[in-house]
This record gives structure tokens, C-alpha cells and sequence, in this order.
């Protein structure tokens, strides 16, 4: 037994002797079309039993994920802004969904990302909207349900909801992007997660983990799988979906976007 995992066991083990879980989810990004690397992912959550909720990219999905989807029901696909383009100024932080741009080009460009995942995935198509890089400008918030969006997936400090919609963040995210785009150790992660697990057992929010199958290193690889694989073989830990945890009874079925 590694003893970086010792802190997330025994916070488990607190969980189960309370009699209670700790529930876990895992939302993974980018996704354009069937690569190794997404099938690599599919296998190892699979194993674990772990569903997925894939961020598309709309404006580069290809065709042939939309068979790929219907033949692999533990993966839910949602959308992902528009093309994952950065529109922030110099020296600004990444953003597509925002940067200065009027926010009717930005809806336009939801709009038109929406009908064109509809077209590839119909009712499999989940309402939550992922924004690239985690960012949008908090004024496009309340604009989000006339266009059939009924939550909002980001990382990290909630944003302001402006009295809408539902909300399920990532925790945990399994690359170290400012460390240089590398795959965070099993011990690193393991630190973590820890704290949340903690948190989790006595609040219940469910535990968001955040991975890029495209951007995955050996080591990314290997510390995602332990992680599950550990997870998996303790009792107080839940793996479902993202619509479970949201409790939206119709997210499987998308909602037409409109202007």
C-alpha cells in the first residue's frame, strides 16, 4: 500500500463506517474525434467501471464520433464552447466564451455549436455546457437556458450563477499545466484528493476528476488508472454519471437550441 494513498483510505474508511459514500465523477476534454488516446480512455474507465462526460468541440468534431458515442453508452457527450479558440486580449488569461467580444457573436456561435452536435449525437447530446479553459464571461450566464443549456461545468472557485441552472465542477485535475503540461504523479494526485474526500464525507458534494485524453502522458496514464483502480475496490466510493449527480431527469435529452 503506498502511503500517499493512506490519507484518501482512511477518510474513506471514515465514510464507510459512517455508513456513507463518497461520490465520484470524471469529465474529460477536447475531444475532435476517435483517437487511440480516446479508446485508451474508454478501456481504462471501463475497467472501473467510470463513466465519462465528454466535452466536444463543436466546430472540430468529426463525423465519426457520433456512431463511436452510440456505441459507447458509458460516455456521455456535452458541449465544449465553440472551437476552443482564445479570444482574450494580450496578456489576458485564455478565453473563448468572452474576451472582449459582443456577446451576441459569442450566443451566435453556442447556437450554431449546439445544432451541430445535436446533428452528431441527437438525444445522447447532454444540456451542460463546458467552457474551454474553464472561463466565460459571467453576463453570457443568463443567456444560457434560451439556448437549451440546463448547467455549467468549469474547474476550480464556483462562478457567479446568477440565480440559474445547476452546477457540477471538476476537482481534481490529473495534469500539471503550469508545471509543464505533464501528467501529475500517483503520490501527487493521492495529495490531492485527499482533502476532498475529507470534504466530501462530511458535505457529500460529489468529487470532480478532470482529464485531457489528448494532453495525457505515460505518467498521466498510469496515476488516472491506480487512482481508479483504488477507488474501485473500496466500498464507500460511488462512481455514476454526470446527469445522476445533477439530478436532471431529461439531461439525456437535449433541448433545441434556438437564437
Amino acid at each position: 500500500m503506498s502511503a500517499t494513498w493512506t490519507p484518501v483510505e482512511e477518510e474513506l474508511n471514515r465514510a464507510r463506517d459512517a455508513g456513507r459514500t463518497v461520490r465520484f465523477w470524471l469529465r474529460d476534454d477536447d475531444a475532435i474525434g476517435v483517437t487511440e488516446p480516446l479508446e485508451r480512455l474508454r478501456d481504462l474507465c471501463a475497467a472501473a467501471g467510470m463513466p465519462v462526460l465528454l466535452a466536444v468541440i463543436p466546430a472540430l468534431a468529426e463525423v465519426a464520433l457520433g456512431p463511436w458515442i452510440e456505441a459507447n453508452p458509458s460516455f456521455t457527450p456535452c458541449q465544449h464552447g465553440y472551437s476552443h479558440t482564445n479570444h482574450a486580449g494580450a496578456g489576458a488569461r485564455a478565453c473563448e466564451l468572452g474576451g472582449g467580444r459582443p456577446q451576441a457573436t459569442v450566443l451566435d456561435e453556442l447556437v450554431r455549436g449546439r445544432r451541430r452536435l445535436q446533428a452528431l449525437f441527437g438525444r445522447r447530446l447532454a444540456d451542460i455546457l463546458v467552457p474551454p479553459w474553464n472561463r466565460i464571461d459571467p453576463a453570457l450566464i443568463p443567456c444560457l437556458p434560451a439556448l437549451g443549456f440546463g448547467a455549467l461545468s468549469t474547474f476550480g472557485p464556483p462562478l457567479p450563477m446568477a440565480g440559474w441552472g445547476r452546477r457540477l465542477d471538476c476537482d481534481l485535475d490529473i495534469i500539471n499545466w503550469r508545471g509543464g503540461r505533464v501528467g501529475r504523479s500517483f503520490d501527487d494526485l493521492c495529495g490531492k484528493l485527499a482533502p476532498f474526500v475529507g470534504l466530501s464525507r462530511e458535505t457529500s458534494p460529489p468529487i470532480g476528476i478532470l482529464t485531457h485524453h489528448l494532453a495525457h502522458d505515460a505518467r498521466a496514464w498510469a496515476a488516472l488508472g491506480e487512482m481508479l483502480e483504488r477507488l474501485r475496490t473500496h466500498p464507500a466510493a460511488d462512481f455514476a454519471d454526470a446527469a445522476t449527480y445533477l439530478g436532471l431527469t431529461a439531461l439525456r435529452q437535449s433541448r433545441p437550441a434556438t437564437a
